[in-house]
């Protein structure tokens, strides 16, 4: 009985860990599944990329940058991108959202920060890594592991507890036949299945473009995490697994991925800063695009992110 007993103790630990990941980590990306990992080691380990471009830590003790990324259907495109910062010695975690629009230069050329997954993926070179090196050009951070998930997960998970209540902020209509997007909801307060909080999160078409997506994105996971952080949903668990280690990759272990969820534990909710990279979006060759302001990139690198002019990382 006592066996029974601390183990159910530590499944509550590491369940409390999880959901407090699915705040940071895009609305169920990752963390939810961490209390399954004690028992079932997870597979698909990505460790194969360039000598470089994941700086190695020690996550229980020093702090610990992810990229994580949701890709579109095909699986080719970054639809989401987050840089997440864990420091245990502060008790502290930073979430900064990119902009799909965020130009960059990659392969000889500029273009959005959003097809950098898909070319380095036509050219010979792994997506997620190519991805990394983008982000990490641009923030000048080191990226010590990443998380990729694609909205078939994201989906299936918001379906699996039962949906969110959320306020949508206005009318949202768009179609993109190549994406197999069909986004077709009306404004105010609402319940969200799966394919209708898919539909609020992927939208575009705002005044001020991807930095307003960003906003709406950012209060659809403080919903989430209000609703969905109570005990009552252990018994999910299992299936939410499932769905997400099925469309998952990642360069984290399983012992990892638990660290994460016990740092996320310790750190609570009231320690966790959500910002948005800074640029200023621009109309350039008929493309909507945002410009990344660099200076305000600088000061971010520094006094958030806490890294000087010591420790580049490029």
């Amino acid at each position: 009985m006592k066996k029974k007993r601390r183990r159910k103790k530590r499944v509550l630990r590491a369940l409390k860990g999880a959901l407090l990941s699915v705040l940071l980590i895009c609305a169920a990306f990752s963390g939810i599944y961490c209390a399954k990992l004690y028992t079932t080691p997870y597979s698909s380990i990505v460790d194969n990329f360039a000598e470089g471009t994941l700086t190695e830590v020690r996550i229980s003790q020093e702090k610990c940058n992810i990229l994580v990324m949701g890709t579109d259907k095909e699986g080719l495109r970054t639809d989401v991108m987050m840089l997440v910062q864990i420091d245990p010695e502060k008790q502290k975690a930073v979430v900064m959202s990119i902009p799909r629009d965020t130009r960059v230069k990659y392969a000889g050329r500029s273009r959005k920060i959003t097809e950098v997954h898909s070319v380095g993926h036509k050219n010979g070179k792994k997506g997620s890594e190519a991805a990394i090196i983008a982000v990490k050009e641009l923030t000048e951070v080191p990226i010590n592991h990443f998380v990729k998930v694609n909205f078939d997960a994201f989906s299936d998970c918001i379906d699996e507890l039962g949906g969110v209540e959320f306020d949508v902020p206005q009318r949202m209509r768009y179609k993109d036949p190549y994406q197999d997007l069909n986004i077709n909801l009306q404004a105010g307060m609402q319940h969200l299945d799966g394919d209708k909080a898919e539909q609020l999160v992927r939208f575009r078409q705002y005044k001020n473009g991807d930095l307003d997506r960003i906003k709406v994105q950012q209060n659809f996971i403080h919903a989430l995490a209000e609703q969905k952080l109570q005990m009552k949903y252990i018994g999910k668990i299992d299936d939410i697994y499932r769905i997400v280690a099925e469309n998952m990759e990642t360069s984290m272990t399983p012992g990892d991925i638990v660290q994460c969820g016990m740092q996320m534990l310790s750190i609570g909710t009231g320690n966790i800063e959500t910002i948005t990279m800074p640029g200023t979006p621009q109309d350039i060759g008929g493309g909507s695009y945002v410009i990344p302001d660099y200076k305000g990139l600088e000061s971010i690198r520094t006094s958030v992110f806490g890294y000087d002019e010591n420790e580049k990382d490029i």
